[in-house]
């Protein structure tokens, strides 16, 4: 999938990871209950983008050319002085070049000569922080920005040690960071984006949807909808969540795969099985996707309405290409929006639940010959007793006892569906003319199964069983 990404000036900037990872788990026929576990991975690059503006932002070099940079910087060299302003004037070409390990090997020299006051000394720990996190060596960052930002406060050097303390796991004190931010910074509506940034990568969703509302309500830009509708996802809020995504669409309908798709999970989640059909369908219309990532939801949601042959024609679309050696789980890398800013992670597809729940669907449609054959694939990935029932009831009904008789006993010994595993096997030894055995499973459901009418009717079998056993005797 081609990646749109918001041009940088000089780093490539990944994009923020925001993470739903479904969770399925099947069940009675076709399946018990769907679950969804949600989670949001830290923002491990915004760190960098926030310490490369600092950086850069007053860089009189940075809009020059490299001879310029360089005349100058030789022209002080050659004369022999190694002075403050020479390691700063060095430092800033570096800078500008994105040399970021020369800068902070020069910043190292500016310091040991360094001559100021304290404050000025601030700025210099300040910009090896910056540097470091560049780097990526966020403990050695978090240590000098401490040292600069103990003196001067700057809003933005504690908007970045907040970023560096999410990279570095410390989610708490990048809240406590973020809230001094937050006081200081008001309305701002380039920094107020920034800080609920950090409330929702440290997993404080209701604060970050406050303050979505405070940055939209402030004439903030409608794309905020978007990260206000994952929000109101993570809370479980599913008419806020639809109405801000529905609202979003309306002008970033280039967006339809990502808001779908972050919809769609929500409502899975929710236990709103037609809404969460409904959005996948529109998360599958969107052209910054490749559909096959999201076949798979398409066919648990279909499974979950009844639209099983919607479930069968997806699940064969998604079969047919893993039996071709493509690889799911790079299908399944995830959705994002255009801009880079949300990113919806999607669990790695389970081929074999998708076969059991392709392979249940065929069963309902009456199509037992091809449920028995996807449910063969299911089994090929992992061996499981409730597939094994199905594949056996879909057996049976194509009339192969020894097959069907095979799965059964399995499915039983695994402690799946006994008493409906134990009625079917006396009809397949019924079927195959081992009358006794079958007496003994019709007897064995009569007198300890749980459904009442699979009691009569195996109570009917055994009569018919030995009513035809003792017909030769009466003649």
């Amino acid at each position: 999938m081609a990646r749109t990404k918001p041009e940088t000036h000089r780093l490539a900037l990944r994009i923020i990871a925001i993470a739903i990872v479904i969770t399925m788990i099947p069940g009675i026929l076709v399946f018990r209950q769907t679950g969804v576990q949600t989670d949001a991975t830290r923002d491990e690059n915004r760190s960098v983008r926030l310490a490369a503006q600092q950086l850069l932002q007053n860089d009189r070099y940075a809009n020059r050319s490299r001879i310029e940079r360089m005349s100058d910087f030789a022209r002080n060299l050659l004369s022999g002085k190694r002075s403050f302003e020479d390691y700063d004037l060095a430092i800033q070409i570096a800078i500008a070049q994105g040399r970021y390990d020369e800068a902070a090997a020069y910043q190292e020299k500016a310091l040991e000569v360094f001559e100021g006051s304290e404050e000025e000394s601030a700025t210099q720990y300040l910009r090896m922080g910056y540097l470091y996190v560049l780097l990526g060596e966020y403990e050695k960052a978090l240590n000098w920005l401490d040292l600069g930002i103990a003196v001067t406060p700057y809003v933005e050097a504690v908007l970045t040690r907040a970023q560096v303390r999410l990279n570095l796991g410390d989610t708490a004190g990048a809240v406590r960071d973020a809230g001094a931010c937050l006081s200081a910074a008001g309305d701002s509506p380039t920094l107020l984006p920034e800080l609920v940034n950090i409330y929702e990568a440290a997993g404080e969703y209701a604060t970050a949807a406050n303050l979505w509302t405070r940055v939209l309500e402030d004439g903030g830009d409608e794309k905020y909808l978007l990260d206000r509708a994952y929000c109101y996802v993570q809370l479980g809020k599913m008419t806020e969540a639809e109405q801000d995504g529905e609202r979003y669409l309306k002008d970033h309908e280039e967006n339809r795969a990502i808001t779908g798709t972050l919809l769609g999970t929500g409502f899975l989640r929710a236990g709103d099985y037609t809404k969460a059909n409904r959005y996948f369908t529109l998360a599958l219309s969107g052209s910054e996707t490749d559909p096959w990532s999201l076949y798979y939801y398409v066919v648990i949601c279909a499974s979950l309405t009844g639209d099983h042959e919607r479930a069968c024609e997806y699940g064969e679309r998604l079969i047919e290409r893993i039996r071709q050696g493509e690889n799911p789980g790079a299908a399944q890398a995830g959705v994002e929006d255009v801009t880079g800013k949300v990113r919806a992670e999607l669990k790695p597809l389970d081929y074999a639940h998708l076969c059991q729940l392709t392979g249940a669907s065929y069963m309902k449609l009456g199509n037992f010959a091809q449920a028995a054959e996807v449910l063969t694939l299911s089994l090929e990935e992992k061996d499981d007793p409730y597939v094994r029932y199905l594949r056996g009831s879909s057996l049976l009904a194509e009339s192969r006892w020894s097959e069907a008789l095979e799965d059964f006993t399995a499915a039983e010994a695994g402690g799946a569906e006994q008493e409906n595993c134990r009625y079917s096997m006396g009809v397949c030894h019924m079927q195959l003319g081992e009358t006794e055995k079958a007496l003994a499973d019709f007897a064995w459901v009569t007198e300890n199964g749980q459904n009442a009418s699979l009691r009569e009717e195996a109570a009917r079998q055994a009569q018919r069983l030995e009513a035809e056993k003792n017909e030769p005797a009466k003649e």
